[in-house]
Order: structure tokens, then sequence, then C-alpha cells
């Protein structure tokens, strides 16, 4: 009987140990670095893009191990639309008309799933929300982990039209920006110290 509780609590003390480097293994990270925020798009003159230089937040609560990502409970990424600059003022007056900047100043996503996880990618369900519509989209995702830090790239085509938004148009109709988009971004997303 004795050898039995014996065991019942070496077993009992594995499980607790186990359960508490599980918990401790996950982490609160939040954005510390962003090397490319990137809208891209077309227009009936020229090739376009507005980068986003400041204005970007996120966090997010990752289960890492050996240089990889576990789980995902929760990640989100917001950016304040007007941090995008195109270097011409008159394109972005026209951009932030378009998406409704002054009532909706953050564009927002929110994971919602992971669906698939390799060593290096992520194919995962979020919410994007750019003038208050909010859509569902499916996108693979890079990622690399460094230390404490996690770098997430990737690129992502929308549509105006995704999002109940006319194109923006400029000096008088004669030049029109087409109906698709390619979001890039790569931030590192740093644990809380």
């Amino acid at each position: 009987m004795k050898k039995i509780n014996t065991k019942i609590a070496l077993m009992l003390t594995l499980l607790a140990s186990s359960l508490a480097s599980v918990v401790h293994a996950q982490q609160t990270f939040s954005i510390s670095d962003v090397k490319e925020m990137k809208v891209s798009g077309t227009s009936t003159l020229h090739d376009w893009d507005m980068v986003a230089e400041t204005g970007v937040e996120g966090q997010a609560i990752i289960n890492l191990a050996d240089k990889k990502i576990e789980s995902i409970q929760s990640l989100s990424l917001s950016l304040n639309s007007k941090a995008l600059k195109s270097g011409k003022s008159s394109m972005d007056k026209n951009a932030y008309e378009a998406i409704k900047a002054d009532d909706f100043p953050r564009i927002t996503f929110e994971l919602t799933k992971v669906e698939e996880m390799t060593p290096s990618t992520i194919k995962a369900k979020g919410k994007l929300n750019i003038a208050g519509n909010s859509r569902d989209l499916t996108m693979t995702v890079n990622y690399s982990v460094q230390g404490s830090s996690i770098l997430f790239s990737g690129k992502q085509d929308i549509t105006f039209e995704q999002f109940s938004l006319e194109p923006p148009t400029a000096v008088f109709g004669t030049i029109k920006t087409g109906n698709e988009l390619t979001l890039s971004f790569q931030a590192i997303y740093s644990t809380k110290n």
C-alpha cells in the first residue's frame, strides 16, 4: 500500500511539474519593431505603395518550444490608418477619404483560428477590419523565432469591394485606382519584460 501511495505521489508531482512548465512556456508578446507595413495597388497612371513606419501596435499570447511556435492563444494587430503614407499628400488624402480614416482611425486584424502550423509557417483565419467593415480572411504567414522575439511576415491580396469601399479617384475621376490591393507585412513580436 505504501508503494502505491509513493507511486501516486510521484505521478502527481510529475503531472504538476509538467503543467507548470506548459503554463510557464506561454508568454505575452507585443510588437517591438515593424520592418514593413505596406499597401500596394495600381491605378490608370502608375502602380503605388503606401507605407506605415509608425502607428502599429499588436499583442499576442504564444507558446514557444525549441525555437518554434507550439500554439497561439491570441494575436492582434492595429494600424493607425493615417500612418500609411505614399509620399504624395494628394494621394494620401484621397486614400484616407476612401477608407474613411476620420471615422475609422484604425485598421485592425484579430486572429480567430490557427488551421495548420509547421516549424516556419502558420495557416490561420482572422478578422480584418477596414473602415468599419470586418471580413474573414485565411492567410499563410511565415515566422522565425529569434531569441525571445518572433518575426512574422507575409502578403495578403484583398479588394476595396471586399470591404464595401469605392477605389479612390483623382483629377475629376480621370485617374482611377484599381480594385485590387496587396498587404505586405514584417512585424516583430517580442516578450514583455
